[in-house]
């Protein structure tokens, strides 16, 4: 691989992985091998398998404007956080009028006749539609999915990760897991009654691995383990019932607030976003969202070793209804919701070494998600000079993210 000093990208690059392809293409490839980059950019001749949703939706109409934001822990995005509102009309919603629901209304399930939790119906109700880009090869799966895959250790610290069993040849390697099991994908989704009359409904989303961004022929800000997640604020009226407010959207390290009025939604109460490829930060609207620029340029001069805008790219590939796969829990109560355990990586006891043995992910607290950062580049370490690794530290989970308190997040 070499770099030039000075070296600047300011047109669109496309994503670091298998290159534009049809949909009808993308799904056929599923069962079939899909190459990882290796150090420079080329084929490890890796192999990788996904189980494509049957259901899935293929077709929709491209919508409105763009207005982007977004907050995760991929460490290839950046560390500013910031507010926006759009003007994207649904095309799928006629109406902007706030829809409502109670929270203390009961009622039955359609299988066994048993009452079915408010808090659960609320989830599913403002459950999003995540629309998967149509190149998309890194599709998400269950924790459950992942973790033979994967082994529980601890760091220098005590705190407890999770890696990839089998080791990473180089910074950009990737395993057949990590395509992910979109068929058993659920949405983790927690209720967050916060008081004064607020009620977070936060969904997350877990992607066994996170692709970065091709810069000189090589791709940084790889890390396995991918959290995402968006947050839809309710807000109690004076009749006692819960109406939609606002939505978060979280893309990297950084995030956006958005009306509810301002949103694209599916059945009215469906928010509609965008998942980029590979990356999956999540965004109001198809197209190329650049979030975050690394080097340093002066008088229009790159004076750093590297130089480069990084962009999502999204578009309407496959529709994730995540309604259909609910898995509902009450963040302040603990506890799972119809028929859900409240899960032993939801705890913050990250010192705790777990149930026996130790080394399997689903026994204990789960710090970090993925493997230790690697930022070498043919052995010298340049993160410093462009502010990103090559592969970086597995995210925090969702016990970690700053979405349980006051502030919509």
């Amino acid at each position: 691989m070499t770099i030039e000093l000075g070296w600047t990208s300011r047109s669109k690059r496309r994503r670091g992985g298998p290159r534009a392809r049809p949909l009808a293409a993308t799904l056929a490839a599923f069962a079939s091998a899909s190459p990882g980059c290796g150090d420079d950019g080329s084929s490890t001749g890796d192999t990788m398998t996904a189980s494509a949703t049957a259901t899935a939706t293929t077709t929709a109409s491209a919508t409105g404007t763009s207005g982007s934001s977004g907050d995760s822990d991929s460490a290839s995005g950046g560390d500013s956080t910031g507010a926006s509102s759009t003007d994207t009309t649904s095309s799928e919603s006629t109406s902007t009028s706030t829809t409502t629901t109670t929270g203390d209304e009961t009622s039955s399930s359609s299988t066994t006749g048993a009452p079915i939790d408010p808090r659960y119906e609320a989830l599913v109700a403002y459950a999003p539609r995540v629309w998967l880009d149509e190149d998309e090869v890194y599709f998400p799966s269950s924790v459950e999915f992942a973790f033979p895959h994967m082994t529980r250790f601890a760091d220098g610290n005590g705190d407890h990760w999770i890696r990839s069993t089998e080791p990473l040849e180089s910074p950009s390697d990737t395993l057949p897991f990590f395509a992910g099991d979109l068929d058993g994908a659920p949405v983790y989704a927690f209720y967050a009654d916060k008081g004064m009359d607020v009620v977070d409904l936060v969904y997350f989303f877990w992607y066994p691995y996170n692709r970065g961004k091709e810069v000189v022929d090589t791709i940084w800000g790889n890390h396995v383990g991918d959290w995402e997640h968006i947050t839809v604020r309710l807000l109690r009226g004076p009749d006692d019932t819960l109406s939609p407010s606002q939505v978060y959207l979280s893309a990297h390290s950084f995030g956006g607030i958005y009306e509810w009025a301002d949103v694209e939604r599916h059945a009215e109460t469906h928010p509609v976003v965008y998942s980029a490829w590979g990356s999956h930060g999540v965004w109001d609207s198809p197209g190329d969202h650049v979030y975050m620029s690394i080097g340093e340029e002066k008088l229009g001069v790159c004076i750093t070793l590297v130089c480069a805008d990084l962009t999502d790219e999204t578009s309407e590939g496959i529709a994730w209804d995540t309604w259909e796969n609910v898995a509902g829990f009450d963040y302040f109560a603990q506890e799972g919701l119809e028929g859900e355990s409240w899960p032993v990586w939801m705890s913050d006891d990250f010192k705790a070494p777990g149930a026996d043995p130790v080394d399997v992910p689903g026994g204990g607290a789960i710090f970090r998600w993925g493997n230790t950062e690697d930022c070498s580049t043919l052995g010298v370490d340049i993160s410093d000079l462009i502010g990103v690794c090559r592969l970086e530290d597995g995210p925090t989970g969702p016990v970690s993210k700053d979405v349980w308190g006051a502030e919509l997040k």
